[in-house]
């Protein structure tokens, strides 16, 4: 009879725990965050061909602006320069410059990891890359009109 009693106990638990975790999901604390990451989400979904070039031209200038001498994350929010005001009102809430790499992040750290991600090639172009979470992410830029989506397998921080 105790392994029985042990496994509804069990069984009660598991519930309780689902339902604490639904809960804090869509309307408790992490409201918040997964508000951000589905912003940021149907932000870079809702890109388009005329949307492309205005992130090029915002890398260009904070890649030419780039001190390699200062810490690469959070150049932009956190505790460094504010974010400019068109990319708050998209929900940005940091943004990293690198050598030849910018990072618009929606959400990083705890949680998914949502960012359009946007690399200076050798050759002078530009790749953008959009990362829905830690593993999940796609080439959005370039591509032919035939090309599907390209996978990625992870980040480069030339």
């Amino acid at each position: 009879m105790f392994p029985r009693a042990a496994l509804v106990i069990l069984g009660l638990l598991l519930v309780v725990i689902v339902f604490v975790m639904v809960r804090a999901f869509t309307g408790g604390p992490f409201k918040m965050s997964a508000d951000q990451a589905s912003a940021g989400r149907a932000y870079i979904k809702s890109l388009k061909q005329a949307d492309v070039q205005p992130w090029i031209d915002r890398t260009e200038k904070l890649l030419s602006e780039y001190d390699p001498k200062s810490q690469s994350i959070g150049v932009y929010g956190m505790e460094g320069k504010p974010i400019p005001r068109d990319l708050q009102q998209l929900k940005i809430i940091r943004i990293d410059v690198s050598l030849n790499q910018a990072r618009y992040v929606w959400m990083g750290g705890i949680g998914p990891r949502i960012d359009l991600e946007v690399d200076r090639l050798p050759d002078g172009g530009f790749r953008l890359t959009a990362h829905y979470s830690d593993t999940g992410s796609e080439v959005i830029w370039p591509r032919t009109p035939n090309q599907p989506l390209q996978p990625t397998t992870g980040r480069s921080d030339e």
